[in-house]
C-alpha cells in the first residue's frame, strides 16, 4: 500500500525518451501511481509498444513520435498536446544520447558534439520553455531533468556528454528561478547508477555530489536572502 502521499492521479506526465530504459520505468511507475502518461521519443512502434503494455494494465498511456533534437517535432509535439486536450503537470526531460567510444575530448567532430547538444540541451530548453510557460501560468507544474554525476566530474572520452549534462543542470536552476515561487530557489538532485551482484540496477548519491548539493543550497540561501534585501546577485 502505497498511501495518497504517493499518488498522481488525474495527473498528465509526458516523459521524453519513454520508449524503454529509464524512460520506460518512469512511465509505467506513474501510469501505476494513476497519472495519465504521454511518453514519445523517436520510433512510434516501440512507443505503441510500451504504451499497449501500460493500458494492459489499466492505465492510461498516450505514444506521440517526437524527436526532441529537432525543432519542428518539438513544436508538433506541443500543438498535439493542445489538439487533444492534455495540459501537462509533469515534464520528465530523460531523453538522452552519449556516444560509445567518442574517442578523445580534442578528437569531437562537429557533427557529434551538434548531436549530442541537439538533445541533450537544445531539446529539453525548448520543451521545458513551452510548457514550462504554460504551467507558470496555470500556477502549478513540476519539471524533472534527469542528469548524471558526469556533469560534475569529468570523465575520458565522454567530454562533450559531461559539458552537455552540466548545461543541463544549470539550465535546471535557470527555469527554477523564473518559473518557480518567486524568492525560492530550486535544486536538482544528482544519481548515480550502479548494478549490484544481480545485474539490478539502483541509484544512490556519492559524497561529493552530497558536498556540492550542501553547497550550492548554502549559496541559494545566501542569494535569497541577498534579494529580499534588495542586494545584488553575484555578477550584478
Amino acid at each position: 500500500m502505497t498511501g495518497d502521499i504517493y499518488s498522481i492521479a488525474g495527473k498528465v506526465a509526458l516523459i521524453t525518451g519513454g520508449s524503454r530504459g529509464i524512460g520506460q520505468s518512469i512511465a509505467e511507475l506513474f501510469a501505476e501511481r494513476g497519472a495519465e502518461v504521454i511518453i514519445c521519443s523517436r520510433k512510434q512502434q516501440d512507443l505503441d509498444v510500451v504504451a499497449a503494455g501500460i493500458r494492459a494494465k489499466g492505465g492510461k498511456a498516450h505514444a506521440i513520435q517526437a524527436h526532441v533534437g529537432k525543432l519542428d517535432d518539438i513544436e508538433r509535439l506541443v500543438g498535439l498536446l493542445d489538439e487533444r486536450g492534455l495540459a501537462v503537470d509533469v515534464l520528465v526531460n530523460n531523453a538522452g544520447i552519449s556516444p560509445p567510444n567518442a574517442g578523445t575530448f580534442c578528437d569531437t567532430t562537429p557533427a557529434l558534439w551538434d548531436k549530442i547538444m541537439e538533445v541533450n540541451v537544445r531539446g529539453p530548453f525548448f520543451l521545458t520553455a513551452a510548457l514550462g510557460r504554460k504551467m507558470a501560468e496555470r500556477g502549478s507544474g513540476a519539471i524533472v531533468n534527469i542528469s548524471t554525476t558526469s556533469a560534475l566530474m569529468a570523465q575520458p572520452e565522454i567530454g562533450a556528454y559531461c559539458v552537455s549534462k552540466a548545461a543541463l543542470n544549470t539550465m535546471t536552476r535557470c527555469f527554477a528561478r523564473e518559473l518557480g515561487t518567486a524568492g525560492r530557489a530550486r535544486e536538482c538532485h544528482l544519481l548515480r547508477r550502479h548494478q549490484d551482484g544481480h545485474g539490478r540496477s539502483h541509484h544512490e548519491r556519492s559524497a561529493a555530489l552530497r558536498r556540492h548539493d550542501e553547497s550550492q543550497s548554502a549559496q541559494a540561501r545566501r542569494l535569497s536572502r541577498g534579494s529580499r534585501r534588495g542586494g545584488a546577485l553575484p555578477g550584478q
